[in-house]
């Protein structure tokens, strides 16, 4: 999510999830790993970033998975883009390594690129997805605002954000943040206009 992009604004709850690779017994590590990453995700909560209400946290089991059981997972949101697929793939498709060991997310997203990058029927699904939302734009001019106001992040910045991640998917570009994403696709003029709402939405 917006915390892989590196686009969290001032509120944001957490969207995380754990990659392990078990030395012996995966269960037992499995185990061991859900206890931590309910404490720090927990500990989180206390310092401000709320639970998320979904459960895409690390101390849900769908989300501590092994290497395989990952590859499997994304494998699946691939070949089956059902509409709980295609919520998920917008949300795990932005992962960055945030510690540990950082191969285990460098060799997962070398395995699902390709994947991604092969499929045109999960590329054009995301993409009809994206296209569900519309910019605020009145029938001949102005804005098309909503008791007065204009959702920045739902129908400002997000059209961008799924824009850039199914250019990227489709070209197999491994970049998360939506203006690396952009700028990788030769998009300069998106980048600035993104950048442009993002920092309004700061400002207001």
């Amino acid at each position: 999510g917006s915390e892989g992009r590196l686009e969290q604004t001032f509120v944001t709850d957490q969207d995380n999830a754990l990659i392990f690779a078990a030395a012996g017994e995966r269960e037992a590590a499995r185990h061991a790993f859900l206890g931590f990453a309910a404490q720090v995700n927990r500990d989180l909560d206390a310092c401000g970033f709320p639970l998320c209400k979904g459960e895409i946290m690390a101390r849900n089991p769908r989300w501590c998975l092994a290497p395989e059981e990952w590859r499997a997972q994304f494998g699946d949101w691939i070949r089956n883009p059902l509409p709980e697929a295609l919520l998920n793939a917008s949300i795990f498709f932005d992962f960055r390594p945030l510690a540990g060991e950082a191969r285990l997310a460098g060799e997962l997203r070398e395995a699902i690129l390709p994947q991604a990058k092969a499929s045109p029927a999960f590329c054009r699904a995301l993409a009809h997805n994206a296209l569900t939302v519309r910019p605020p734009l009145g029938v001949l001019r102005d804005f098309a605002a909503e008791d007065g106001q204009i959702d920045l992040k739902l129908v400002g910045t997000r059209p961008f954000v799924d824009a850039a991640r199914v250019l990227a998917l489709a070209g197999g570009v491994a970049e998360t943040s939506t203006a690396a994403r952009l700028r990788a696709v030769n998009e300069p003029a998106a980048v600035e206009a993104f950048h442009y709402l993002q920092g309004l939405r700061l400002r207001e």
